[in-house]
């Protein structure tokens, strides 16, 4: 059993976010979707797709719970379903699925009663290489004075080239065994990774980030240190999604918590005994879906933000403002109809 103290981590979490209401009593359901167990690097690729986020989320409220039911009738379900799933609400991309009249009863349902959504997800990519600037920024004194914003800044521009030079970002990845770079490699590994700059950094978008990276990387060499990116295991990315789970338990203490079965997450979370000082908090469950209809209508919740995150990884600037360009005059004209 693993002692899990969260009084400093929910303090720290809570002057983050000083108008967030951690501390009422509400309700949550969650659903999962992309959940990809762990994540890992292999010779020509990954083990999973990169572009599919890993979205944990559902619904919640606060108070009694609303009568879903009328809304499941709505959805028209053949006889041999024994569960609400987002299949049987839309299908194809995100865009093909809004428009699904039984996705638009969802959303309208949410809209007009006591309901409420919630989520995180997580672009499993960008996790993978966020460790990668933390470990340059511990070797800079003067990168540590910049605070989160220039960090942040450093891991989106890392993340984009990364994105654009994906298949070289793998191949420097197997052949260094990262997250579990050697002390000898240190250099090379640095010396490859910012070879990749070279096609962008001179450009207005990429400039300000990956400069500043590459200078603040030339200290880690002077030490021959990445602490984040060493001592790891070879080649494992992500080694499980227990954290994620474990994060909204203690951040909303005095809520309810009710979570799709997942056996090996739920084996992992019994390790860990959540203490507020000499009080131990067991305010979560896992349960059945069929037995929950708020986690069967999660899922719908869940499916959808999945469709998002694939739909916003996999298109660019230009397609997304065009896109939502089109679905604008769209609702506008329904509007109009339903006006006359």
């Amino acid at each position: 059993m693993i002692d899990y103290e969260i009084g400093e981590i929910r303090m720290f979490t809570k002057m983050l976010a000083p108008t967030a209401d951690f501390d009422s009593a509400y309700t949550f359901y969650y659903d999962e979707t992309n959940n990809i167990k762990k994540f890992y690097v292999r010779e020509n690729d990954f083990n999973y797709t990169f572009t599919a986020n890993f979205v944990l989320g559902g619904l919640v409220y606060l108070g009694q719970a609303p009568n879903v039911q009328p809304l499941i009738d709505s959805f028209k379900l053949q006889k041999t379903a024994t569960e609400v799933k987002f299949k049987h609400i839309a299908s194809g991309d995100f865009l093909d699925c809004l428009k699904s009249e039984k996705l638009k009863l969802f959303l309208q349902f949410l809209r007009y009663n006591d309901l409420y959504v919630h989520y995180s997800s997580l672009n499993i990519l960008y996790w993978s290489l966020v460790d990668i600037v933390d470990s340059a920024i511990v070797s800079s004194e003067v990168a540590q004075q910049l605070g989160p914003q220039f960090s942040n800044h450093l891991k989106n521009d890392l993340y984009k080239l990364s994105r654009l030079e994906i298949n070289s970002v793998i191949e420097l990845f197997y052949k260094y065994k990262y997250p579990n770079i050697k002390s000898d490699s240190v250099l090379p590994f640095i010396e490859e990774l910012t070879s990749l700059f070279d096609g962008y950094i001179d450009t207005q978008e990429y400039h300000l980030g990956l400069e500043s990276l590459r200078q603040i990387l030339k200290d880690a060499k002077k030490k021959g240190s990445l602490p984040f990116i060493q001592f790891e295991d070879d080649y494992i990315l992500l080694k499980d999604l227990s954290h994620f789970y474990l994060r909204p338990i203690y951040l909303f203490k005095n809520s309810t918590h009710i979570f799709d079965n997942e056996d090996s997450i739920s084996d992992t979370i019994k390790e860990y005994k959540i203490l507020d000082g000499e009080d131990e908090i067991k305010n979560y469950t896992f349960v059945d879906s069929k037995t929950e209809k708020l986690i069967q209508l999660s899922d719908i919740f869940v499916g959808l933000m999945g469709k998002l995150t694939n739909y916003l990884n996999t298109s660019s600037r230009e397609k997304i403002g065009n896109d939502f360009q089109t679905l604008t005059a769209k609702i506008g004209r329904a509007s109009c109809r339903e006006r006359v």
